[in-house]
């Protein structure tokens, strides 16, 4: 069987989508027509909408005392002093990672290994499956 065309589908209405259409076209000219009268001044950048509100200064530069001038920076090898390793490089890129947590004395985990997990929150408190 074939399709109905036409005014034979039920429910449409090809003479009221096309006025909604054209409905549609109107309102879009009429408020392209009225956009730069309603919404120019946000093409405008905010310096030229305030510069005559608030007057220009002219800032002089503050001439410090001696005491209170920033010192220029000093090198960081004056400070710090950087002793070679106690082990070298090790050649492979795997074993570059935690290469130092070997020794003892630079072990990073201080307080003992990860704590093993205990189960949920849920399980924690007996909290039945429906309160999640």
């Amino acid at each position: 069987m074939a399709k109905p065309q036409g005014m034979a589908v039920a429910g449409h209405n090809y003479v009221a989508e096309d006025q909604i259409w054209k409905d549609h076209v109107k309102h879009e000219i009429v408020a392209a027509r009225k956009y730069p009268h309603n919404w120019a001044f946000m093409s405008t950048k905010y310096e030229d909408l305030v510069k005559d509100e608030y007057p220009r200064t002219v800032r002089v530069p503050i001439v410090l005392p001696k005491n209170m001038q920033v010192q220029p920076v000093t090198p960081l090898e004056k400070y710090v002093t950087v002793y070679p390793s106690i082990k070298p490089v090790p050649k492979t890129t795997a074993a570059l990672v935690g290469w130092r947590s070997t020794d003892a004395k630079l072990k990073l985990e201080r307080y003992g290994g990860y704590a093993k997990p205990k189960g949920g929150l849920i399980k924690q408190l007996n909290w039945p499956a429906e309160a999640i």
